[in-house]
């Protein structure tokens, strides 16, 4: 079995593969105060709790976009598994070709965002990334990652504007039946859901007539749920490609 973490602002994705299957996957908190044993305890908690044995697995791969944490993480699945935890970053093989002005920023996680969508489908390829922030990444015809777009975050954006407003409140992000809210929770989850689709969309056009070609359309993220079933049916819902991606690179550096 193969361990693999991707390390996001807001959660630590966990997943498990056994002969290239995804067989569990979890989400937990991620909390920036927290130490390698702590983590560690989590984990095993985890593990114990799904009858999973430490030794059983041959490896594990975690990718990340918090510095500080990077390090804890590794150190507590090793003292686990007892077994090397990769780090997607400098020196992996991930095999994307990455045509943009400094390769080297180019977060880990849409890395593997990417080689996710690579190892399933034909390029081009647009992949909307729901998470902290709304990440839109082009991998052009000749399977090259050539930029993105970086927005707002569905869940961070409503924090943002009710925690900044009197007379607004916190909202469960649930689309409502009909677009033109006539309260302020419809009014309010409207603009968020169908605001987010609508960038979406359109920002995939104003791509694909940038490009000259159609692309094949993905949507992901730990909040790409909340609009999975209104979005327009071009964008194919994957909502594990980041942990598949980390999959394919962990098989790439065996």
């Amino acid at each position: 079995m193969v361990l693999v973490l991707d390390l996001g602002n807001t959660n630590l994705y966990i997943g498990i593969y056994q002969d290239g299957t995804l067989i569990k996957e979890i989400r937990k908190h991620t909390d920036l105060y927290r130490s390698s044993d702590e983590y560690y305890e989590i984990f095993n908690s985890f593990f114990r709790l799904e009858n999973f044995d430490p030794s059983s697995f041959e490896g594990a791969i975690l990718s990340s976009v918090i510095p500080s944490l990077t390090l804890t993480i590794k150190y507590a699945v090793e003292k686990l598994i007892k077994k090397e935890c990769k780090i997607v970053g400098k020196g992996i093989k991930s095999g994307l070709s990455i045509r943009i002005d400094n390769p080297s920023e180019l977060g880990s996680d849409l890395v593997a965002d990417s080689v996710g969508a690579l190892a399933k489908y034909n390029t081009p390829l647009i992949i909307a990334d729901l998470g902290t922030a709304n990440k839109i990444l082009v991998v052009d015809k000749n399977k090259e990652f050539i930029g993105c777009t970086i927005s707002v975050g569905l869940k961070i954006g409503m924090k943002s504007l009710t925690s900044s407003t009197a007379q607004l409140m916190d909202v469960s992000l649930i689309p409502p039946k009909r677009i033109i809210g006539k309260n302020s929770v419809d009014s309010l989850n409207s603009g968020a859901t169908y605001g987010t689709i609508c960038m979406i969309e359109g920002m995939g056009e104003k791509i694909e007539k940038e490009l000259g070609y159609k692309c094949t359309k993905i949507l992901t993220g730990g909040n790409s749920y909340i609009i999975k079933d209104i979005i327009n049916k071009d964008f194919i819902f994957e909502p594990t490609l980041i942990l598949d991606g980390l999959y394919q690179i962990y098989l790439k550096n065996k």
